[in-house]
């Protein structure tokens, strides 16, 4: 059981060495390691993605990112993971405070579906193959949490593995917000979506107008992906509002 590394890179030559660098100290090494540049058609990850994963053959196929940094054991971790048959798993990943000090930015213990980064992902490859990869409209952000979504509504289970360990230094500064992968995740899914927005409403998202911003663009949105109903729109907000205060509440 051998697994291939998928790694979509733009840009960032430096950050991309660090990444492979890492690699290169694996206490197991990968079957291939698939680096797919996208600097110069620049049509997105999800694109990338597929791109590598129709390059290797391994069962196992584990994405990461260009600015992270993988454990030693990373490869080793995930074949013991995945040695119960796992259809894939989901890892922790870590980042630098602002003191220098380690993080983990690991999803809530509350969140069922707001998570699923390919920071740190691994899939069998059949699986990948059963859903068909990544949805290409995603240019940029969600396209890794609709991936498990239709893993998941496929039947399979995806299981959480924080002591599979990727490190992501470099992760503070970047928003990442685009209302069409907004309505492409909402659209995979709108049950789980909720808790998606529900994650967007704060006393902070609501003072500073991003709330409204993401409301408003998803109802009035022009392009490829429908825009929400007025109908849509009312019952996605006041389900995420209502689970927002009691996720609030319940802290």
């Amino acid at each position: 059981m051998g697994v291939d590394v998928v790694i979509p890179t733009f840009r960032r030559e430096d950050r991309l060495a660090r990444c492979l660098a890492a690699l290169e100290k694996q206490t197991v090494q990968p079957a291939s390691i698939e680096v797919v540049d996208d600097s110069d058609t620049d049509r997105g990850p999800a694109y990338s993605r597929n791109i590598g994963i129709g390059r290797g053959g391994s069962e196992i196929v584990a994405f990461t990112d260009d600015d992270c940094v993988p454990s030693e054991t990373w490869i080793e971790d995930i074949l013991r993971e995945m040695s119960d048959g796992s259809s894939g798993i989901e890892g922790g990943v870590t980042t630098l405070g602002e003191n220098g000090e380690f993080l983990d930015m690991n999803p809530n213990s509350k969140d069922k579906w707001n998570r699923y980064k390919t920071a740190n992902m691994a899939f069998r490859r059949e699986v990948l193959e059963e859903v068909g990869g990544f949805d290409e409209r995603y240019f940029i952000h969600r396209e890794d949490t609709d991936l498990a979504w239709r893993v998941i509504n496929a039947g399979h289970t995806i299981k959480w593995c924080p002591e599979c360990i990727v490190h992501h230094p470099d992760r503070g500064g970047v928003e990442r917000f685009a209302i069409d992968s907004e309505l492409l995740l909402y659209r995979c899914d709108p049950d789980k979506y909720v808790e998606v927005a529900s994650a967007a409403i704060s006393f902070d998202s609501i003072r500073n107008g991003r709330w409204r911003k993401l409301r408003v663009g998803m109802r009035s949105h022009v392009g490829d992906v429908g825009s929400l109903s007025r109908s849509e729109s009312f019952r996605l907000w006041s389900r995420a509002l209502l689970k927002s205060v009691v996720r609030k509440l319940s802290f």
